[in-house]
């Protein structure tokens, strides 16, 4: 059995024309009833133009289109719609119109009024996060995905949450979409279901609602179930994100795919490289008891500790992170340095923090306290989202990560790494992170013997050598940092400092390419120094 969408092939044309005869209803539309009138609109066949397929839904056909001037989604019914099929038509119609979360596909009206000639409008996305995740020629980083995951898991906590309580019960990749920003958004409700909280559901003699590769083994087994059914499925969907493989392959078979998974308990098997805390978290999703399964709040806060440590690979590092700044992926500058400088034993909790000593204490001007923070703040700090003078310095999570992959950890270096980063930052040579075509650029036409180091693009904790070799070639040559030491040519030092010393010679590198934008950060603060 595949999970793969099924793609169909009719050619695409505007799907009414607005001078044809529509017939109506016998029944009232449902968008116009007076309980709705503040709701999304009732949309018009005339007014929505189907164009190229972008897969199936769970009723129909789904095309990007236009309506009023906007790219939209439309799910196009099947032509062929009887009483039962209206009646689920109009139910997902009602579920989407009542849930507004950024984590949900946006519904922006339906046209119910013409029978056989049913359709609902959503914001337009990029695609489905099944076929990105089978697209191996695209890079996604175990980060991004664990963001995509998270994204996944808050629109199901917000369907949950809610009251009366939403059952997906069709979760899976294909039904998860991204946007241009890699946002995924949970979309088709045709299957979802309304119930009390606390209460169980059934299927009736119709069977089990879903696709069976990703139902819970009580909803295969037409057993009670309630909204830890959506919890098994999002396992698998975790399973799914991680390896970006296809979901259980070896089954062709129906009658022996509900053995093994509801007898057997087989389940997909988990790389041995998965984290640890991940993999914890998927086998607890996909649990056979729907009891030990947890809830989405839970799951919500276990990928944001598992977002930290993709982020934050050193222990402490990590630490201090969800200690202080779990739920935000941004930490203000201001926070940021005080919480830092506590950590790492520079303040106490009974002093002036450490923003209000580096902004109005007159003793730490120019000094290297001072200098070293200020130096920090170069290299961890990111420009001010958007305008305004509302708008904060703020450190992201990876940076920080990177940062304490460049200069040491904090259990064993602390508060040195402030001096490791200065002591850096005052060779004229250290240009930091920039990236290989910026470096080609600034040691162009270069004498021969030229050179600068930076930051590897491509090896956390590596920095990298470029410099201008024989009649003019630039190269660049990785410096690797094994258990902690700097190495290149099978020598080691303790510091890139005593490297590019010891090894100069060697590496053919004589003259500092000038230019970094670390430089005059130190000699402002020389100078300040000085002058008081």
């Amino acid at each position: 059995m595949s999970s793969n969408t099924k793609r169909r092939k009719d050619e695409q044309q505007p799907y009414y024309s607005s001078q044809q005869q529509q017939p109506q209803m016998q029944n009232p539309s449902y968008m116009q009833t007076a309980d709705n009138m503040l709701g999304p609109p009732e949309i018009g066949p005339d007014e929505i133009i189907t164009e190229s397929i972008l897969g199936d839904g769970s009723f129909g056909t789904v095309y990007k289109g236009r309506c009023r001037q906007k790219d939209v989604a439309v799910k196009v019914m099947l032509k062929q719609v009887d009483e039962k099929t209206l009646k689920d038509f109009r139910k997902e119609v009602a579920i989407m119109s009542k849930i507004f979360h950024p984590n949900i596909v946006l519904f922006l009206g339906a046209c119910t009024s013409v029978p056989g000639k049913l359709m609902i409008c959503t914001e337009l996305m990029r695609g489905n996060l099944e076929t990105l995740l089978m697209d191996h020629n695209i890079k996604l980083p175990l980060i991004t995905r664990m963001r995509m995951s998270k994204d996944a898991a808050l629109g199901v906590l917000w369907l949950h949450s809610s009251n009366p309580v939403f059952i997906h019960r069709d979760l899976k990749t294909s039904n998860l979409l991204v946007d241009s920003n890699l946002t995924l958004k949970v979309c088709d409700f045709g299957l979802s279901q309304i119930k009390q909280r606390g209460e169980n559901l059934k299927d009736g003699q119709d069977g089990a609602k879903g696709t069976p590769l990703w139902m819970a083994p009580e909803v295969l087994q037409g057993k009670l179930f309630n909204e830890k059914a959506d919890v098994y499925s999002f396992g698998l969907v975790l399973w799914q994100i991680y390896t970006r493989k296809e979901l259980f392959p070896e089954f062709d078979n129906f009658y022996k795919f509900v053995t093994a998974i509801c007898e057997k308990q087989v389940r997909p098997p988990i790389p041995d490289d998965c984290p640890a805390a991940l993999k914890e978290l998927i086998k607890n999703c996909w649990d056979p008891a729907p009891e030990v399964r947890p809830g989405f709040s839970e799951i919500v806060s276990s990928l944001e500790s598992i977002i930290i440590d993709c982020s934050i690979p050193d222990e402490y590092g990590a630490i201090m992170w969800k200690n202080h700044f779990k739920h935000i992926d941004d930490a203000p500058w201001k926070d940021f340095v005080n919480v830092f400088a506590n950590f790492v034993g520079l303040t106490n909790q009974n002093t002036s923090t450490m923003y209000d000593l580096l902004c109005f204490s007159p003793n730490l001007v120019g000094s290297t306290i001072e200098l070293n923070f200020k130096c920090l703040k170069a290299i961890i700090v990111s420009p001010p989202k958007g305008v305004g003078p509302q708008e904060e310095e703020v450190v992201s999570m990876e940076q920080f990560g990177k940062v304490l992959a460049w200069f040491g950890n904090l259990r064993d270096d602390g508060s040195q790494i402030l001096d490791k980063i200065r002591n850096l930052m005052e060779c004229a040579w250290f240009h930091g992170d920039i990236s290989t075509s910026e470096s080609e650029n600034r040691l162009h036409k270069k004498p021969e013997g030229t050179f600068l180091v930076r930051f590897s693009t491509s090896e956390p904790g590596a920095y990298t050598i470029s410099k201008v070799s024989k009649n003019g070639v630039i190269s660049h040559q990785r410096i690797h940092r094994p258990g902690g030491k700097f190495q290149v040519n099978n020598s080691k030092y303790l510091s890139v400092k005593d490297l590019i010393a010891g090894e100069a010679q060697a590496l053919g590198i004589s003259t500092p390419c000038l230019g970094s934008r670390f430089l005059s950060l130190i000699y402002k603060s020389q100078i300040s120094g000085y002058i008081n």
